[in-house]
Parts: C-alpha cells; sequence; structure tokens
C-alpha cells in the first residue's frame, strides 16, 4: 500500500480524527473513503472547473496515510486530468468528505460602510 504525505490544517485534521473514532475507523480508512467518493464525484470533471477556496497554510502539520494502490492510482489519474496535485485533490477530497466548513473571516461576511450615497436603490433619483 502506498503511503502518502499529506498537509491538513489543525481544524480539519480534528473534525476528521474525531469523525474517523466516532465511526471506528481509522483516519486513514476515513481518508481513503473521501478519495473514492471524490473520484467517483469528479470523474466527468474538466481540467479547470475545480477550484479550490484559499490555500493550505504553510504551517499546516503533515500526515503520512496509507491508501490501496488502486486508489492512489486513481487519484492520481484525476489529478493529472485536473492539472492538479495530488495532495490538493486529496484535501478537497477530505474537506468534501467530511463536510468541513472552515471558520476562517471572509471579506464577504464582514460588514463594511460605504461611503454616503455610493449605494442607492433602484427607482431613487
Amino acid at each position: 500500500m502506498p503511503r502518502v504525505k499529506v498537509m491538513l490544517p489543525d481544524p480539519l485534521l480534528q473534525v476528521a480524527a474525531d469523525q474517523a473514532h466516532a465511526a471506528g475507523k481509522k483516519i486513514d480508512d476515513l481518508y481513503e473513503e473521501a478519495i473514492i467518493e471524490f473520484i467517483a464525484a469528479n470523474q466527468h470533471t474538466r481540467a479547470g472547473a475545480l477550484r479550490n477556496r484559499g490555500s493550505m497554510p504553510a504551517s499546516s502539520p503533515k500526515l503520512t496515510i496509507e491508501i490501496s494502490e488502486k486508489v492512489f492510482q486513481d487519484a492520481e489519474k484525476l489529478a493529472k486530468r485536473l492539472g492538479k496535485r495530488r495532495d490538493v485533490i486529496y484535501a478537497l477530497a477530505l474537506l468534501k468528505h467530511v463536510d468541513y466548513e472552515s471558520h476562517a473571516p471572509s471579506a464577504f461576511d464582514q460588514g463594511h460602510d460605504l461611503p454616503e450615497g455610493a449605494w442607492k436603490p433602484k427607482g431613487s433619483s
């Protein structure tokens, strides 16, 4: 079985570890399920159509997981076809599998005051 290194932000790693523990599985098994689901969901996705939201912080911990040879090869093919690095595919797969929502602040979530008169409702003159 291939051993691969993956980087995960601490909060995602904690959520994944908690879900694996609750299901009575190793995190490797949870990861393999996530990758299999992700490959199936993206088998017809075109290159450039898959966008990842943000980047992985450089300080993210590295985790070594074992996955089956078939899953490794299928993920490698998908990564090449989509023009993504394999570790990005693995991270996106786990994100989708554990239904993780980052609590990082977004500019869209923050209210900003507009200058007076910068926005006028429709119909006003």
